[in-house]
């Protein structure tokens, strides 16, 4: 079998009738387990191409709307195609009111990621037809979940400060809309700058997609037993906790903090990982993908810098002048020039989040709304796969083997 880039696989599904064998890959970093047109990651020129676009064209250029739009739908929209799904997105924004009562249900120091998880799968409440009998009615739940996700994300974070909710504006950009639902309170209005609008569009195209990510996958799994589009993005969703926030992670913000109540230079911070061989494993450092440096980073250092330059308040936060430090002493040093150790695109996102007032427990859920079209390209590609049943993976059973039940008074 082989791919449109070249790279030649080898077929394994019958190898263990042929041969009496089953393939040991636990970690499938050798296994292929889907054919997709979505995503492509260059490994060894450093290039990231949605539906075969660079990356970097798209955020140059594109929107996240019209991102999406291309990872959904396969193909970049036309101007009316572009207006028509703008329109769907803004009109599908709201959510059904009795919802708001499920809000009001969690604790007030609910983590806003938990709340999104659990709204999204409340959804599915409101859409019980399959995904081909809404689309026959004329509903494509894949378009109602985007537009929606932004309220339900921005309504979880006024949850989790005790703030009044602040109702979706149609005629609002995607974007503008996100960050007006954020930071509007009733009692002043709120305009979401250019820059702004700009900035966090440019990012949720980073997170769009990225091949076959820990969250994607799990994603397709679910989705490989025809769950409904909710508990798929459900399951993905969940894996951010794990991949993004477990303590095997020093998430960018953390890693900042510690060496500002600490006192420390970089030099200082980083000494025990370079000199005493401490394993250093941060979700803001490098990534495995790629040979070469990944193209993510190179493009979100140039946004933060240039949107840095234009926020006025930059530099009076100590999170930001520490980074800069980080960036420099990464970047230059040789230890980390070896180790490929470079600040990603998890750093940067980070500080830009700063920047636009994004308290970094908010973080990982605005991935999610990036991550969000790509994950609705990939549940209707493996929703379309025909050649296979649910994904079941074999094992290597390292047990005991026949035993004998020894009843509990002889134990």
């Amino acid at each position: 079998m082989t791919a449109s880039d070249g790279s030649r696989f080898f077929d394994v599904r019958e190898l263990k009738e042929k041969t009496g064998l089953a393939a040991y890959d636990p970690d499938l970093h050798n296994t292929a387990i889907a054919r997709s047109a979505i995503t492509w990651i260059d490994s060894k020129s450093g290039r990231l191409l949605y539906r075969g676009i660079d990356v970097e064209d798209l955020v140059n250029h594109s929107s996240f709307v019209e991102t999406s739009y291309l990872l959904t739908k396969g193909e970049l929209p036309t101007k009316a195609e572009l207006e028509q799904y703008s329109s769907s997105l803004s009109k599908h924004s709201m959510i059904h009111e009795s919802m708001r009562n499920f809000f009001d249900s969690f604790p007030g120091n609910a983590h806003p990621l938990a709340i999104l998880a659990t709204m999204v799968t409340a959804l599915s409440s409101y859409y019980p037809q399959s995904f081909e009998e809404n689309i026959q009615k004329g509903i494509d739940v894949r378009t109602r979940l985007l537009a929606k996700v932004r309220t339900l994300a921005a309504w979880a974070y006024k949850k989790s400060v005790g703030q009044p909710t602040i109702y979706p504006r149609d005629e609002l950009p995607y974007c503008k809309n996100f960050l007006n639902m954020m930071f509007a309170v009733p009692a002043e209005a709120h305009t979401v700058s250019e820059a702004d609008d700009r900035v966090l569009n440019q990012i949720l195209i980073l997170y769009s997609d990225h091949e076959y990510n820990v969250a994607t996958t799990t994603m397709r799994f679910v989705a490989s037993t025809r769950a409904n589009l909710f508990a798929c993005v459900n399951a993905g969703i969940m894996t951010l906790w794990g991949a993004r926030e477990s303590d095997a992670n020093l998430p960018p913000i953390i890693l900042l903090r510690e060496m500002i109540q600490n006192s420390e230079s970089p030099d200082q911070y980083f000494d025990r990982f370079i000199k005493k061989g401490e394993p250093i494993i941060s979700n803001g450092l490098g990534h495995s993908a790629y040979g070469p440096e990944d193209p993510r980073a190179t493009i979100s250092r140039k946004i933060f810098h240039e949107y840095r330059k234009n926020h006025p308040d930059a530099m009076k936060s100590p999170l930001i002048r520490k980074a800069l430090e980080v960036e420099e002493y990464t970047l230059g040093h040789p230890f980390f020039k070896e180790m490929k150790l470079y600040p990603n695109l998890d750093f940067y996102s980070a500080l830009i989040f700063h920047l636009l007032g994004i308290p970094s427990e908010m973080n990982n859920v605005i991935r999610v709304i990036g991550k969000l079209s790509g994950w609705l390209a990939h549940w209707l590609e493996q929703r379309n796969e025909t050649e296979r049943r649910s994904f079941r993976p074999r094992q290597v059973y390292t047990g005991k083997m026949h035993r004998s039940y020894v009843p509990l008074d002889q134990r």
